[in-house]
Parts: structure tokens; C-alpha cells; sequence
């Protein structure tokens, strides 16, 4: 006897027959209804998935505080990251905090306005943004950032210890841990400036001018020493060979707007500020650092 019994045409002519049901019915009888995924394409004959639906924004709206928003480089005077974005992916900054006297703060500021009056800089339209914002203007979100006034309502100048560095969001805690660890037993010393030097960044998209290091030098290559270690066990370039400390004050747009013949323009700065700027002592009590959205520092003994 068969496992089913298909029946025969005589069946279909009974509608109260129970008995005999096909093979075919019962499968159809057991699918569950689905909704329509997709369709077919006429050209090929092929089906086409439809696209799935959207998540929804109770769902979505946990992780708008782990989004980054787009930047915009007007914003931010012209500043464009170095490297594209990448998920999960935070920059990294080591350096060491340069609080000028009023007497260095003066001597900046006064640099920064014979700059702009340079006929290099004018002829360029270039415009050069001082690095002393205030405090006060910084307190305010969103605000358009104002030149500090006076050596006491400016930010701190930096001395850098790393080149830029890329680490990844499960990391920032551990590499932060081994900066505090390595630099907690190192101890405070002075430095001091011995002149006027420009820069440019890596891509050269930005130009700066700043204060060239000139005593505390072993001292900044010792620190850069233990953070080149600290920066290869995250696969992250060492420092630059030879190393050229120095604290800059005013940037502008464009690699090629704030250089040596830029500062030739103004030979009377060297002149009237050069005795009073290596004479001017520096403390430097702390390492400081920006983890992505975190700061820190270690103060030095």
C-alpha cells in the first residue's frame, strides 16, 4: 500500500470526502504565510531581493552618542584631518604644557602682528590665526574662538612628544596607563627658547610659526626616548629623526605661508625680542595627553 494515497478523479467529485488529501495540500497547509522579499526581474528571470527594512529609531538612537559628526573645515579655520576617518579609530597626542610669562605672551603677540602685516602674508591673503585663544571664549560651545587679552586668560602653548598617532577605542585606557606609569618618577625642569622657526604639518596643508627649543633639549629627548618605545608596541611611528622641539604660536592655511623668509621679513623682531626670549625660563611640571575624546596628564616631580 502506498505511503500516500493520491486518489483518484473520482475523489475530487466528492466535496465531504476528508480521507483523501495530496501530498501537495498538506505541505501547503503546514508553510507558515511570509511576506513578499522579492521579486522578479523581468530581463533575466531572475529574482531580486528587496532591500530590508529600516532598523528602528529606538534602536538606532543608543549609538548617536558613539557617532561622530561630519566636519566641516571652515569651521575649524581651514583644518583638514590628516588622515580619512575610520571607525573606532581616535588620534592620539602626547605633549608637554608651555604656560608663557606675560613677558613671552607679549613677545607672541607682537610677532603674530608684524606677520600679518608681512607683505608675504598680505600677498597671499592668507590669513594667520593666533594659537593663544582664551579661556573664557573656550568655556562657550559652539563659539567663535577670541585671542586671549593678556597672558593670564590664554591657553597653553604645547611642545610636542609624539608625531600624530591613530589608536583604537579598546586601547585608549591601556596606553594611557603605561603614559602615567612611565613618566610619574621623571622629573620637573626648565627649558628655554633660543630663537624663531617655522614649520609645516605632514601634508603640508598648514604652516605654523613657533618658538625654537633651545636649553632642555637632552631633557625633551630623553621623554621622546621612553614615548617612542610606548608608541611602537602600538605599532605607531616614532618621533622625527632629528628631532626639532619647539612651541608654535600662529598658523595659517597653506604649507608654504609661514616660512624662514616670512620670519626674514621682520628682522627686527629678532633684534629687539632675541636677548629677552632665551633669557625667559620655562617650568615644565606635567606630560600631557589627548586620547580621542579624553584628556590627561602626569605631573613630573
Amino acid at each position: 500500500m502506498p505511503l500516500v494515497d493520491y486518489g483518484s478523479s473520482s475523489d475530487e467529485d466528492e466535496p465531504h470526502s476528508n480521507s483523501n488529501v495530496t501530498l501537495a495540500q498538506v505541505k501547503a497547509a503546514n508553510k507558515r504565510a511570509l511576506p513578499l522579499t522579492s521579486k522578479p526581474n523581468s530581463a533575466s528571470g531572475k529574482r531580486v531581493k528587496a532591500a530590508p527594512p529600516p532598523l528602528p529609531s529606538t534602536f538606532t538612537d543608543l549609538f548617536k552618542d558613539r557617532e561622530r559628526p561630519a566636519e566641516d573645515p571652515q569651521k575649524y579655520g581651514g583644518k583638514v584631518r590628516q588622515r580619512p576617518h575610520i571607525q573606532g579609530s581616535w588620534p592620539v597626542h602626547v605633549y608637554l604644557e608651555v604656560k608663557l610669562s606675560e613677558d613671552l605672551f607679549d613677545m607672541a603677540s607682537s610677532i603674530v602682528k608684524h606677520m600679518r602685516e608681512s607683505k608675504i602674508v598680505r600677498e597671499s591673503a592668507a590669513t594667520i590665526e593666533s594659537l593663544f585663544p582664551s579661556i573664557e571664549s573656550m568655556k562657550i560651545p559652539n563659539s567663535e574662538r577670541q585671542d586671549a587679552e593678556d597672558a593670564s586668560d590664554a591657553t597653553e602653548l604645547h611642545i610636542s612628544l609624539t608625531r600624530p598617532l591613530y589608536l583604537q577605542q579598546i586601547q585608549l585606557d591601556r596606553f594611557a596607563a603605561e603614559l602615567k606609569e612611565k613618566f610619574e618618577t621623571r622629573k620637573k625642569f626648565t627649558i628655554s627658547f633660543s630663537g624663531l622657526q617655522c614649520f609645516s604639518n605632514d601634508d603640508c596643508s598648514r604652516s605654523f610659526v613657533s618658538f625654537r627649543v633651545g636649553a632642555g633639549h637632552a631633557e625633551l629627548e630623553s621623554l621622546v626616548a621612553e614615548m617612542d618605545v610606548i608608541a611602537e608596541k602600538y605599532g605607531q611611528p616614532k618621533f622625527y629623526d632629528p628631532p626639532e622641539f619647539h612651541a608654535s604660536f600662529a598658523s595659517a592655511v597653506g604649507g608654504d605661508v609661514l616660512t624662514s623668509e616670512t620670519i626674514g621679513e621682520i628682522p627686527e623682531i629678532e633684534r629687539e625680542m632675541g636677548h629677552d626670549l632665551r633669557h625667559a625660563s620655562i617650568t615644565i611640571r606635567a606630560v600631557a595627553w589627548k586620547l580621542g575624546p579624553n584628556r590627561g596628564s602626569v605631573a613630573l616631580n
